[in-house]
């Protein structure tokens, strides 16, 4: 990729996406930005081919000119109209750069990495502090300069959240959202496809309709499935969900050239479930054996997070377990999954919040060791971002001050709008 961009489109219009793939030249970009600006009615200001090329690649010349053509690929690639003071967010994750990192830095690359990190994930100086709104430098930074790093191979893990529904109608989408799915990948894919590494790897991991499906669900959603006598019909919308996603990523890695693959939850959350044998007994609930999890640790903090977020989930109602298989069983689609997918249900209700706060902060910390074991990044694509979360991640890499290559990207509950990054969504796709 010395001197051409692998080109994705990640805008909500999808304008451009028969161009996915391809390589382009810098002199390019001007001319998608206006095939772009006539589809969707848009009068932006863009540079020309020559100030794009002209471009000092650490903006140490000319600024304004680099920041134009920064504004430019973040229009061409996701269809916003980025303001000056989200532009030059970008001049701080490069002064955060070593010096080997930033002499890797040629024009092309500056374009690819540069204007899709902006795009993707909120950054704030924040220091220490954890910020479910958006990504710290020092994160972005070490997210960069993995993608900078000539290796051999580079893999991403990418965790979904477990169907969300909303509370006031409980109900899963029939469907995963295919042009939500497709920027998804997209996005990861204008990182991935444009770093130095020979071999990258995207694992996109999704619970699927098994035991577990009962368990991390919100539980609202299941009880509204399990009343209705509906819960065989819960169960094929999960397995349509990662029937979607399958089919989104097979038609991806048909044009890229980072392969994307679907992972099951369950052998994932069949290995937490080892850790958590091995740091707390058979039934989680003894004093840690592993000094990691001991009290003052980072990873002790996490579960004192995760148990205030988790309470409000905690049932006060006993669960009236037989009337619910009652139910499973007279419906028009009982099955041996659903029963089971039950008692699943009934074993985790039953869990106290100090189990369950450990189990998600094991959850999080694997993650994160996994990721640290491959020397991989890990990309935030789920609803959720907790404190939690962050000390789970955080301990595996030494402790809350550490950089970790974790960037988890723009959410946003705002009405669309192509000026600004305020209201850019790239997670939530369902």
């Amino acid at each position: 990729m010395a001197d051409e961009i692998t080109f994705w489109d990640y805008s909500r219009s999808q304008a451009l996406s028969r161009y996915n793939g391809s390589s382009i030249g810098v002199r390019e970009i001007p001319e998608l930005c206006a095939v772009r600006a006539e589809i969707e009615g848009v009068d932006p200001q863009l540079p020309s081919a020559e100030e794009m090329v002209g471009i000092h690649p650490l903006a140490l010349k000319r600024p304004r000119r680099w920041e134009a053509a920064i504004a430019a690929m973040i229009y061409a690639s996701s269809g916003q109209i980025a303001l000056r003071e989200e532009i030059i967010k970008g001049r701080e994750l490069l002064d955060r750069l070593s010096r080997h990192d930033r002499g890797a830095l040629t024009v092309p690359r500056v374009l690819a990495l540069v204007p899709a990190v902006i795009a993707g994930f909120r950054f704030s100086r924040q220091g220490e502090r954890f910020n479910p709104e958006a990504n710290r430098y020092q994160e972005g930074a070490r997210f960069l300069s993995v993608l900078l790093e000539e290796r051999p191979t580079l893999d991403v893990e990418i965790g979904l959240c477990a169907h969300r529904a909303g509370v006031t109608d409980p109900v899963l989408p029939e469907h995963v959202s295919p042009t939500g799915a497709q920027r998804m990948v997209a996005f990861v894919a204008a990182l991935l496809d444009n770093s130095r590494a020979e071999r990258r790897t995207v694992a996109v991991s999704q619970q699927t309709a098994t035991d577990r499906a009962a368990g991390t669900v919100n539980s609202l959603v299941f009880l509204h499935y399990a009343h209705a006598g509906r819960l065989e019909r819960f169960l094929r919308i999960l397995d349509q969900h990662a029937d979607d996603l399958r089919a989104v990523l097979a038609r991806h890695n048909a044009v890229s050239a980072t392969r994307f693959r679907f992972t099951p939850l369950e052998p994932f959350s069949e290995v937490v479930e080892r850790d958590m044998d091995e740091a707390f007994g058979p039934d989680w609930t003894g004093a840690p054996t592993d000094p990691r999890w001991r009290r003052g640790s980072t990873l002790d903090a996490a579960v004192e997070e995760a148990k205030g977020k988790m309470a409000r989930f905690m049932r006060d109602a006993p669960l009236d377990v037989d009337l619910l298989l009652r139910l499973h069983k007279d419906s028009e689609t009982p099955s041996e999954r659903g029963v089971s997918a039950l008692h699943w249900f009934d074993r985790h209700q039953r869990q106290p919040l100090g189990v369950r706060a450990r189990y998600d902060v094991a959850f999080h910390h694997r993650l994160a060791l996994t990721t640290l074991e491959k020397g991989g990044v890990g990309i935030g694509m789920e609803r959720g971002w907790d404190a939690y979360q962050w000390l789970a991640w955080s301990a595996a890499y030494g402790s809350a001050g550490t950089a970790m290559p974790l960037l988890y990207a723009r959410s946003s509950t705002e009405p669309p709008h192509h000026v600004s990054l305020r209201s850019f969504n790239l997670r939530q796709f369902w």
